[in-house]
Order: C-alpha cells, then structure tokens, then sequence
C-alpha cells in the first residue's frame, strides 16, 4: 500500500459521501414485467367457449385414447391367425400405423363436429373489426 493508493481511496470516498439525495433517489428502470402465461391459460380454460368447445370434443378424446390400446389388444390377439405368413416386426409395424390411422379418424371427426358445433363462433375477436 503506497501513499497513492490510499489518497485514491480516500477520495473516492469523498467523492460516494456528496452524492445529493436526489441522486440516491433515482432508480435505473427495472426490465418490464414478464408477461404471465399461467394466468392467460387459466383465463383461456376458464371462458365458457373453450368449456362448450371441450365438453363437445370430449367424448371422441376419450374414444381415440380407448381405440389406441383396443386395437392392439386385438391386433395382439388376432396374431395366431397371422404368424403364418406375416413376421412379427412387420405385423408390429402394421398394427402401429392402422392404430395410428383409427385414432387420427377418431379426433378428425371430432375436430369436425366440433367445427360444425361452433362454426359461429369467432376464434379471433378482431375478425369482428370491418363488421
């Protein structure tokens, strides 16, 4: 520690002391508020369109969810008949993309009946502006 060190420290010290209350006061602006998504989801699930919406669509949520595991217990069990002249990976394969093709049937006709349901109801409010 020299002499010029501490007369650096010194003055810097002097210098912290007569900062004005003015200064002190003054804040930096802090970021903006990060938007809250959890309550914007919980606005989105607790409106009575997304309820009427859901409650239609339900039952083929259901229905696809119950088709999926159905059809493999019966392609499962439908495979002795099979074994034969089908290898197993290939008959895996097919029961996969079948399964994959009823379930995707199953939530296309309950996006349709959803759609034909509520086709007046305007997803977008701002669709509404030149009306």
């Amino acid at each position: 520690m020299g002499v010029q060190s501490y007369v650096k420290e010194k003055v810097q010290r002097i210098g912290k002391s007569q900062v004005t209350s003015d200064e002190k006061s003054m804040k930096p602006p802090g970021p903006p508020p990060t938007p809250n998504l959890g309550e914007d989801v919980r606005l989105l699930v607790n409106s009575s369109p997304f309820d009427n919406t859901f409650t239609t669509a339900a039952p083929f949520l259901c229905a696809s969810v119950g088709a999926w595991s159905g059809y493999w217990v019966f392609r499962g069990l439908d495979y002795h008949s099979h074994r034969a002249h089908i290898p197993l990976p290939i008959y895996i394969r097919q029961t996969f993309y079948q399964a994959k093709l009823v379930q995707f049937l199953i939530i296309l006709a309950g996006t349709f009946t959803v759609l034909r349901k509520n086709r007046r109801m305007r997803w977008m409010p701002t669709l509404d502006v030149g009306k």
